[in-house]
């Protein structure tokens, strides 16, 4: 990446590799970080030279892919293909702060590799919201380039091709979200199949669940019926399941994801911070802030 100064940059970890260096199976990865650009930052225009991957962490800002303008925001994902210009510029509102990854697949790569490449070089760019969580292997990713454990490697590969992968699906899947959390259903309408859409709801809609209506309508459910059965067959109310879902995804994203207590909160549709430490505090017996402090605790007796 180019950098034009206009204000300033928050931190800026960048892992850059010559061709060749870096290569993981069928991916020869190029560069792979993470950014957290200040108000007015802009990364000046620079020629797509490999494919490139950015999820947004946190903020909002533009992508400019030739002279198209791309207005992106927390959650989101922006793919660029190459031979095109690139510029990426903060907005007014603050600071904007991604993870990326610039790759090329290589004669490596599995077959099936080959139709992702065709795809995502079919546009200048693809742009869509992040439904399958890529945050976190992303971080964790970079966390494997920054502490250079054992078998890092063998992490760094897997991770890669998941990222990779979930990208791909999340730009291609088509039908809305009601149609990828279950299975299609064959002989019956079971109790099992009820709950097991639940579940998978859940787990794919986490960031975007507001209530529990919403879902019902969208599988295909009453609300009286859904919320019975789910209790009836796991003997936990389908509300306390969620709950206990959102704060297991809070725990995730403080611990690995990097992001304030109030981001986590906005992330995870709670009405107001208070709300999300009551709910936080029920559960865990802590606050969040309390787990915060713990984990850097930690974390500083470890080194």
């Amino acid at each position: 990446m180019k950098d034009k100064r206009k204000a300033g940059c928050h931190f800026h970890f960048d892992n850059n590799f010559a061709q060749g260096q870096s290569t993981f199976g069928g991916i020869d990865l190029y560069q792979i970080g993470e950014i957290c650009c200040e108000s007015g930052y802009e990364i000046g225009p620079h020629l797509q030279f490999c494919l490139e991957l950015s999820c947004i962490v946190s903020g909002s800002g533009y992508f400019i892919i030739d002279d198209e303008q791309v207005a992106v925001r927390e959650g989101d994902l922006l793919f660029n293909a190459t031979g095109h210009m690139h510029t990426i510029r903060t907005d007014a509102a603050g600071p904007l702060r991604f993870v990326y990854m610039g790759f090329m697949f290589n004669t490596s790569a599995e077959a099936e590799f080959a139709e992702m490449e065709r795809f995502f070089q079919s546009s200048p760019y693809h742009h869509a919201r992040d439904s399958y969580n890529l945050m976190m292997p992303f971080i964790r990713n970079i966390d494997e380039f920054y502490s250079q454990k054992p078998h890092s490697r063998i992490l760094i590969r897997n991770y890669l091709e998941e990222i990779i992968v979930l990208a791909y699906r999340t730009f291609t899947e088509k039908g809305g979200p009601a149609t990828r959390y279950a299975p299609a259903k064959s002989k019956s309408n079971s109790v099992g199949y009820t709950v097991y859409s639940v579940i998978r709801y859940v787990e794919n809609h986490i960031f975007e669940l507001k209530s529990i209506r919403t879902m019902a309508e969208q599988l295909g459910y009453s609300y009286t019926y859904l919320s019975h059965t789910f209790k009836d067959k796991t003997g936990m109310t389908l509300q306390r399941y969620i709950n206990h879902k959102k704060v297991e995804k809070a725990l995730e994203l403080l611990r690995f994801g990097g992001m304030s207590i109030t981001q986590v909160a906005d992330r995870l549709q709670y009405e107001t911070v208070q709300s999300f430490s009551k709910a936080f505090s029920r559960i865990m017996g802590c606050s969040p802030s309390h787990y915060v402090a713990q984990q850097r605790e930690d974390k500083a007796q470890a080194e």
